[in-house]
């Protein structure tokens, strides 16, 4: 498997469980390989981690479907609804209208007024904005097809996300402490941090606070689901432990083959890493903590 092997079937990957994680797992492996100059094993491993979780497709939706030009408030309307196949020929007219950025701006609006519980709304989003740039034309009608599943499984009309209102500036200081303390199912609120960090240019100030607010509040208020929390028993048996970070990282992402966010985590550690390096020792516990608790 190569870099752009992996590319094409992260490209025809789409969920099966809510929202397609794929691109993301991509970009993850990409930036991965640039930091410890992974060899070409990671393309592999990440392509076998994404069978585990997505369904693979063939062929491009949109092509496929005969539709009148919609006006910009009917495809609104088709995406917010999901009224299938519809939606792929409506995300392909806004892009052709409109160009990808008016895409990302519209949902980049929504996201930062809608707490998702594991900010998915978010983090995915972000990594479509980061993978467009990088895509050969010929790509860019099946990135949109994986585009129009995200948005209409994420942000569809009846969505009832909790909404709370920025009363306090939270820090990332603040934010990288509440996400240690509880870094949620498999790390989900430190991955969310990472890419917030990466892509805080992205967002006004005004979007970054709310979308902080929603992140400090998934990391503090009680977890829905106990099994959420880190275990302790886990935690006592890494005391021993003198794995160097490195070495958790690669354990993390190689050790088993169980589910895509080891690599969207590793990836999340290793920026967390170089961006806290008073933090590092935290941060490795982490790692390792994942790559033990994946064995069990």
């Amino acid at each position: 498997m190569t870099k752009e092997g992996l590319l094409e079937c992260a490209l025809y990957s789409s969920a099966s469980i809510h929202q397609p994680h794929a691109l993301k797992a991509f970009l993850a492996a990409s930036f991965l390989q640039t930091a410890f100059e992974q060899n070409d094993a990671i393309w592999s491993q990440v392509s076998k981690l994404i069978s585990k979780s997505e369904l693979t497709v063939t062929g491009e939706f949109s092509v496929q479907v005969e539709a009148p030009k919609f006006s910009q408030v009917r495809i609104a309307r088709i995406l917010q609804s999901g009224i299938y196949p519809a939606a792929y020929q409506a995300m392909w007219q806004w892009h052709e209208q409109k160009g990808f950025e008016s895409i990302f701006e519209f949902y980049a609006d929504l996201a930062s007024k809608q707490s998702d519980t594991l900010s998915h709304n978010i983090t995915i989003l972000l990594a479509f904005k980061c993978m467009y740039p990088l895509l050969k034309s010929g790509q860019i009608p099946v990135f949109l097809n994986r585009m129009t599943e995200f948005v209409t499984s994420t942000y569809y009309i009846h969505s009832s996300f909790p909404i709370s209102r920025n009363s306090k500036e939270i820090s990332l200081s603040t934010l990288l402490d509440a996400c240690l303390k509880q870094p949620h199912f498999f790390g989900h609120n430190l991955i969310s941090l990472a890419w917030l960090i990466r892509s805080k240019e992205t967002f006004t100030p005004t979007q970054l606070a709310q979308i902080y607010l929603h992140l400090y509040n998934q990391a503090t208020l009680p977890l829905e689901d106990p099994e959420d929390m880190l275990d302790e028993s886990i935690l006592k048996s890494l005391e021993s432990s003198s794995a160097t970070f490195q070495q958790n990282i690669n354990a993390l992402i190689f050790d088993d083959c169980i589910n895509l966010h080891q690599v969207t985590l590793a990836d999340a550690l290793v920026l967390l890493e170089k961006e806290f390096p008073s933090h590092s020792n935290e941060i490795n516990k982490i790692a390792k903590y994942f790559a033990v608790w994946l064995k069990n």
